[in-house]
């Protein structure tokens, strides 16, 4: 506590808990509530030092009664200096406290003595055992109750107590004494009170000489004395009692609150150890981090060097200022780069070293706005003639840099020498733009060569149309002209071949059925031409059709030649597709025409038509776009089938695997497909195997 006590301030407090207390050490602190444990350091914690009352003036014994000795001097009456009234109260002031003060004790509210005055041996005495200062341990037995009444009538009225009349026997008489216990005004860090004992003028034997006579008085003022303190002591008696009444009320309250507050304790027991737990796992916790950090702060080491090493060995100068733009640290590169030293560099202003050369009013510029604005800047040109190495292009980088633990600003410097390729790039700039006038000469005889070829593509286009007037007048011709001939020459040899009247040789019979077939096979060729021409020229009228629908028209229209061949058709198809009904309708008839005219005569004609929607990216064809959806048409039949070598022929005008006498036909059926599905922007394949069958995918986008 002595240790608190001196470490504390005076304008300290100190708090204890609720089970602890100052002890002995009441000297050191004062309780400044007693519901709390809250203590306040006492400034004058020694015992209270008053002034010493010693007199001014001494007075000599062996001389005359009106000499008194003053600084060890002596003065004799007829020398002595006349003294003021002022020098005269005080000196009778001191002799009377001197030589007649009345015995007394300061004391505090522990009952402690802090300072005796007077001859105090008569009504105090130490008593044996343990030394103690208190005063109602060292009070003579007659004066305990009432000097304990009185402490504590003055502590509860804060007035001047006096108990009157106390005996006290000294020997063979009795001494009358006058207790009075009042309070002391002074600043002190706790109240205090001065107990002073205050003698009677006179003494009185016990046996008087007068006899029964004196005893009878002696005997009436006892009994005075006992039967006023008898009622002093009742009164007191019930006081005491109810007060105690209100102790024990206080201290069953207390008594409830120390039980609440020991479940308090066993509570907050638990939870030290719970919290102890903790404390054991944070402290376990803490180890493994600050195994970490260690771990980190070698890292962080290993970083410094790496990073140093770095610089070190950057092709690029690199310089480190502070924010006064003095030079911290420079790397190798910068020193080689320019012929300087390190020791010439570093500690000095930027601007300043090696003759100023540095002192570039936009970089100092630039600089000044990262520290004051927290900026940077990337790619900085400068252009600057430097002694000894002539004028220099440069892209300066810089950067602010923040030390978290020194809360030093850093500006982070690097160069990049750029001459060479700034003279790089002027030549090529160069180049470049002698490369652009022969480029603008180009693209004018270009220009002059385009205008040419535009002429010629317009005479082209010219001749195109007149060549498909020429071709539309051909059509005619051939739909009209060309085909009349024909038909006269099939109806003439009908004719002669049934009048029975005309006798013609088997021979001529023969040969007027031959010119019959090639008339028939010369009007179907020119037939089929037409309607190649036509697929191409006709205006292209897409409608919303159901396939399904167009298969059964084709089938229709090939009806007598699928019963001849008792052919089997299976159709599974059920799209709604945008198409030129005309053109597919052409397209089934000649692919069925053309499955009919290839039958395999040991086995039954089988035909599947099969078709579905599908994105291109789900079709196996390398030509569709995976993102289109298509529609897939596949034309199956079990023929005579072809060598798929075959597969890009078959689509030729007049190209036929087979001759006349084999099949007949114009050899443009499959073209007549081909150019059909190109005009819906499509595609066909072809595919055999000899003996086996045919397959046709057809493939064109869904719109």
């Amino acid at each position: 506590m002595a240790t608190l006590h001196f470490a504390l301030n005076d304008s300290g407090y100190l708090l204890l808990g609720k089970s602890e207390t100052i002890g002995p050490s009441s000297l050191l602190f004062t309780q400044l509530d007693i519901n709390s444990n809250i203590y306040s350091r006492k400034k004058n914690s020694d015992q209270a030092s008053f002034r010493d009352l010693e007199p001014r003036f001494i007075r000599d014994t062996n001389s005359m009664p009106t000499v008194f000795h003053k600084q060890n001097t002596f003065e004799y009456p007829g020398k002595m200096k006349a003294a003021d009234n002022t020098d005269l109260d005080s000196a009778i002031d001191t002799l009377l406290l001197s030589d007649f003060m009345p015995a007394c004790a300061v004391i505090n509210k522990n009952m402690e003595i802090i300072q005796f005055r007077g001859e105090t041996s008569l009504f105090l005495s130490h008593s044996p055992g343990k030394a103690s200062l208190n005063i109602l341990k060292m009070i003579r037995p007659e004066f305990s109750f009432e000097l304990r009444d009185a402490i504590r009538k003055v502590s509860k009225t804060k007035q001047t107590v006096s108990k009157e009349g106390i005996e006290v026997k000294m020997g063979p008489k009795l001494l009358l004494v006058t207790l009075i216990v009042s309070i002391v005004k002074v600043e002190w860090d706790e109240p205090l009170m001065l107990v002073v004992f205050k003698p009677e003028e006179y003494t009185e034997t016990i046996k008087s000489s007068t006899g029964e006579k004196g005893n009878s008085i002696q005997k009436d003022r006892r009994i005075k004395k006992l039967t006023e303190e008898l009622n002093t002591a009742s009164a007191e008696m019930h006081e005491f009692i109810v007060s105690q009444e209100q102790a024990y009320e206080e201290l069953q309250a207390a008594n409830e609150e120390i039980v609440s507050t020991n479940e308090e304790f066993q509570t907050l027991n638990e939870e030290l150890e719970s919290t102890k737990e903790e404390i054991e796992a944070t402290n376990e916790e803490l180890t493994s981090t600050n195994q970490e950090l260690q771990m980190r702060n070698e890292l962080l080491m290993e970083s410094d060097n790496y990073s140093e090493a770095i610089i070190s060995t950057l092709h690029e100068p690199m310089l480190v200022l502070n924010k006064k733009f003095e030079v911290k640290s420079v790397s190798k590169s910068f020193c080689k780069k320019f012929n300087l030293e390190r020791e010439e560099i570093e500690g000095k202003p930027f601007f300043e070293f090696s003759s100023r050369q540095w002192n570039i009013p936009k970089l100092k510029e630039r600089l000044e706005e990262i520290i004051a604005k927290n900026g940077k800047f990337e790619n900085f040109e400068v252009t600057h003639t430097f002694p000894g190495k002539g004028e220099m292009t440069m892209l300066l980088n810089a950067s602010r840099i923040v030390q978290k633990i020194h809360g030093e600003q850093l500006i982070l410097l690097a160069i990049e020498d750029i001459t060479d390729l700034k003279r790089k790039q002027s030549e090529e700039k160069e180049a470049f733009q002698a490369n652009i006038r022969n480029h603008k000469e180009e693209k004018l005889s270009l220009e002059k060569a385009v205008k040419r070829r535009t002429k010629q593509l317009e005479q082209k286009n010219a001749e195109l149309e007149a060549a498909n007037k020429d071709l539309e007048a051909f059509n005619y011709v051939s739909s009209h002209d060309l085909q009349e001939p024909l038909r006269k020459i099939q109806n003439f040899t009908s004719l002669i071949l049934k009048d029975k009247e005309l006798k013609i040789s088997r021979e001529g019979t023969a040969y007027l059925k031959k010119l019959q077939d090639t008339s028939k096979r010369m009007r179907s060729l020119i037939e089929d031409l037409l309607l190649y021409s036509r697929t191409k020229s006709a205006e292209r009228n897409f409608e919303k059709e159901k396939l399904y629908n167009i298969i059964l028209d084709a089938k229709n229209e090939q009806r007598e030649l699928i019963n001849k061949k008792k052919a089997l058709i299976e159709v599974n198809v059920s799209c709604e597709v945008h198409i030129i009904k005309f053109q597919f309708m052409q397209l089934f008839s000649n692919l069925l025409s053309n499955s009919l005219k290839f039958a395999n005569p040991n086995r039954r004609l089988r035909i599947t038509i099969n078709a579905k929607i599908s994105k291109g990216s789900v079709l196996k064809f390398k030509k569709l776009s995976p993102d289109i959806k298509y529609c897939h048409i596949t034309f199956t039949d079990n023929g005579i089938g072809f060598d798929s070598k075959y597969k890009e022929r078959i689509f030729e005008v007049f190209q036929r695997l087979h001759s006349l006498v084999e099949y007949n036909g114009t050899g443009i059926g499959l073209s007549i497909c081909k150019r059909i599905v190109e005009n819906h922007d499509g595609f066909i394949t072809a595919a055999g195997e000899p003996g086996k069958g045919a397959r046709f995918d057809i493939y064109f986008p869904v719109r």
